[in-house]
């Protein structure tokens, strides 16, 4: 057989080599492509009657013998020339045979790992032509047939040396199956049903034997990387993982794996360095250089591959430290990647929303990274909820208790990860998406089982001025290190719902560092002010050392903000989470004093506060009235309800000195039932709108909102005094807040209160539609 190229032969290698260069984009529309433009290049060889070598005898020197500038694109692009269109058997199993001894792909001197992955594409673009071939050809079953016996052979031979190099391929040919099952078994079920599955169980088996030689310390890192790519491909999540690794040890496995997604500087996610290199006016060069990889490109799959390892370790001290020491490293890549995002052109507010194809790259890149890294503490956790299934039957309490004390560590170690990662999280929307809920409030919820190292977790972020520096002018600007102080907000949020809060010094702390954030006259952004206001009333709701300056300074603060940056809702929401606080568990005062006690003073401070509010201002409206928002909650959720909020404050044991407690009458059941309430009558039509549209009209209907929690001894005087600043609106803003009264006092009164309040309307006022305007006047 001639060494000589023909020149036919010669246009088909240039053509090749200009197909290969598509080669590393992802298997979509670059594919497609590639499959198009081969279509115009393809030289099908016939067999000579006169046994003169043909193009087919030199392409199976070149694999066998291949000159020094044969290379594995060079190869792989023969492959995918004539494979798909060859009419015998064996011809097919010649070519796949010289192929398989290829120095070039399988040399002494392995290619790296990025080189031969493509193996793995090209092979299933072979596969994905042959299925798609209309002219006559080798008939489908004896393709598939073929390949599976030279493959069989080529790893009996010699199995520790060959099975690594079948893995790419029996890869490359399963990602082409549901082509096959689409153009094949559901066009003709009965023909190749049975076939196809016979040689998919064959190929498995084969695949996971090859596995087994492949993936050792005894292999260079090229190999196993791409051993483990060709897995990470093949594996489906519902598949137990053991089942293609079952005598390979877990450690190794997910040593190789971090390797491959974290740490390798030359094939892992590492790779997002090259953006802060890149020039922002060229939009291909961060596809050539990071999206061309194929961890990148195939991250996902690496990391449910990586999750279902975590996921059925059993319960052994070898097992946790080996996740905890893997939380650690990756906490530490997600630290890096912080900083570098922080010091980059990249750290804006509107960086995720620019045009820039540069900037699109990067965000793409970040999500992607966020959502696997989410995949893998997914697994994580859900090892602890399952009990890793096969097992948990078995687990008495004392294992339930040391299972829960591991995790509790592994909640402290996963949450630096998510604060490092919060900014990615923020480009997608602060109400983050299932699978990051899942794994922020379990973790969240483990860390606060742990108290003082949750409390010190949190403090040293927000403390920590290699990470944060709250000077205004920084922090309001510096988008990256806002989402950190953002994050830190949010888990002291959780922190102040527990009912009761395990520290109340730490309660008052977490206070006197959030009170500065909310504060407008020092920091601008909206956010940020938002998030503040929402873990401060928590505090207020929950804590047991509420104190009536603090709560009074508080209110100031909100008062000095509305209505240029808070709503008429957030404003009631505030003043009804706070008051109802006071009112409910009063501090006597002297006898002497001016008040009676802290519910007293409280009253009056915000009664006084209404007092001078100018008539008619308007508020400017920046959403309709069933859009006006509540404050903003730092944690993964769109927002604070109010109900939400509200329900903080109730409480599963009685306060001491609960006057709206000692004051309510027995009820009838664990509900009031409110046919046995008296009713107010429904001829009083209040305004039709609940929203207030003036400054005034807000600022003393947030004093109404507080009718329900008077005490029964001050009910009448203070409603009073409220009528008074209602009187003293103009005629518009009197007919809404009599309104808004009425509905207060018809719907939310308990019955002593309801009692009270039916005297003072119908019998004191004498009030109804009719002769309000004119009583007024």
């Amino acid at each position: 057989m001639s060494k000589s190229i023909t020149p036919q032969l010669e246009t088909i290698a240039t053509i090749t080599i200009l197909l290969m260069s598509d080669l590393y984009s992802k298997l979509g529309p670059q594919g497609q492509a590639l499959l198009n433009q081969s279509q115009h290049t393809i030289y099908p060889y016939t067999n000579d009657p006169n046994n003169q070598p043909q193009d087919l005898d030199f392409v199976i020197d070149e694999l066998r013998n291949p000159k020094s500038t044969t290379t594995v694109n060079k190869v792989l692009g023969y492959l995918y020339n004539y494979v798909p269109y060859i009419k015998h058997e064996h011809n097919l199993g010649i070519v796949i045979a010289s192929f398989l001894n290829s120095p070039s792909c399988f040399g002494p001197s392995t290619p790296p790992f990025e080189e031969n992955y493509f193996i793995i594409e090209v092979f299933k673009l072979i596969t994905d032509k042959k299925l798609e071939v209309s002219q006559p050809t080798l008939p489908i079953k004896e393709f598939y047939t073929v390949i599976r016996k030279e493959l069989e052979n080529f790893v009996w031979y010699n199995p520790s040396a060959n099975s690594w190099k079948v893995l790419p391929i029996i890869c490359g040919m399963m990602l082409s199956n549901p082509l096959r099952n689409e153009l094949y078994i559901e066009a003709n079920y009965l023909q190749y049903r049975w076939f196809f599955d016979e040689w998919d169980e064959k190929m498995k088996s084969l695949f996971v034997h090859c596995l087994e030689y492949s993936l050792t310390s005894s292999h260079s890192e090229d190999i196993v990387f791409l051993s483990v790519t060709s897995l990470a491909l093949v594996y489906q999540k519902d598949e137990h993982v053991k089942k293609y690794t079952k005598h390979i040890s877990d450690g190794f496995m997910v040593g190789v794996l971090m390797d491959m997604i974290f740490l390798s500087p030359k094939v892992s996610t590492l790779s997002y360095q090259q953006f802060f290199k890149l020039n922002p006016r060229d939009p291909n060069e961060a596809n050539k250089q990071i999206f061309q990889k194929p961890v990148i490109k195939h991250l996902n799959k690496f990391s449910f591959l990586i999750a279902a390892y975590f996921t059925q370790l059993k319960y052994t001290q070898r097992n946790e430290d080996l996740i905890l020491a893997n939380l650690t490293k990756i906490a530490d890549f997600n630290k890096l990647v912080n900083h570098m995002c922080s010091a980059s052109i990249f750290n804006t507010f509107t960086s995720s929303k620019e045009n820039n194809p540069l900037f699109q790259s990067f965000w793409y890149f970040m999500k992607n990274l966020l959502f696997s890294e989410v995949i893998i503490f997914q697994g994580i956790f859900t090892r602890f909820l399952t009990g890793n299934k096969s097992n948990f039957i078995w687990f008495n309490n004392r294992d339930l208790t040391i299972m829960q004390r591991a995790y509790r560590q592994i909640a402290l170690t996963a949450i630096p990860s998510l604060y490092y990662l919060n900014f990615i999280l923020l480009s997608i929307g602060q109400g983050g998406f299932d699978n990051y809920n899942f794994v922020y409030y379990l973790s969240v919820e483990l860390g606060l089982s742990t108290e003082l190292h949750f409390e010190q977790l949190a403090l040293r972020f927000f403390s920590d001025y290699n990470e944060i520096n709250l000077y205004p002018d920084v922090l309001d600007h510096n988008y990256v290190m806002q989402s950190k102080v953002l994050f830190v907000l949010g888990l002291w949020e959780n922190y102040l719902q527990q009912k009761p809060i395990q520290n109340e010094n730490y309660a008052t702390r977490i206070y006197d560092l959030v009170r500065d954030l909310a504060d407008d006259s020092r920091y601008s952004s909206n956010g940020l002010i938002e998030a503040s206001h929402s873990v401060l009333l928590f505090y207020f709701a929950n804590s047991k050392q509420v104190d009536l300056a603090d709560c009074i300074e508080y209110v100031n603060l909100l008062i000095s903000q509305f209505p240029h940056r808070l709503s008429a809702t957030q404003l009631c929401i505030a003043i009804e989470t706070i008051g109802k606080k006071i009112l409910s568990n009063p501090k006597p005062y002297p006898p002497d004093y001016i008040f009676i006690n802290s519910a007293d003073e409280f009253f009056h401070f915000l009664a006084d506060k209404c007092a001078p509010i100018a008539r008619g201002l308007p508020i400017k409206a920046t959403t309709t009235p069933s859009d006006n928002p509540s404050f903003a909650s730092a944690q993964p959720i769109s927002e604070i309800e109010a109900h939400s909020t509200l329900n903080t404050l109730e409480q599963d044991k009685k306060m001491e000195n609960d006057i709206i407690h000692e004051n309510k009458a027995k009820k009838p059941k664990d509900k009031v039932v409110r046919d046995l309430l008296p009713r107010f009558k429904k001829e009083y039509k209040f305004e039709n709108r609940l929203a207030p549209e003036t400054v005034r009209e807000a600022a003393v209907l947030a004093l109404i909102n507080l009718v329900p929690y008077f005490p029964l001894s001050v009910f009448t005087s203070w409603v009073e005094r409220i009528w008074d600043l209602i009187v003293k609106s103009n005629v518009s803003e009197a007919n809404y807040l009599t309104g808004m009264l009425w509905k207060v006092m018809s719907d939310s009164l308990d019955l002593n209160r309801v009692e009270l309040a039916m005297r003072w309307w119908y019998g004191t006022k004498q009030l109804s539609e009719r002769n309000y305007v004119a009583a007024k006047i």
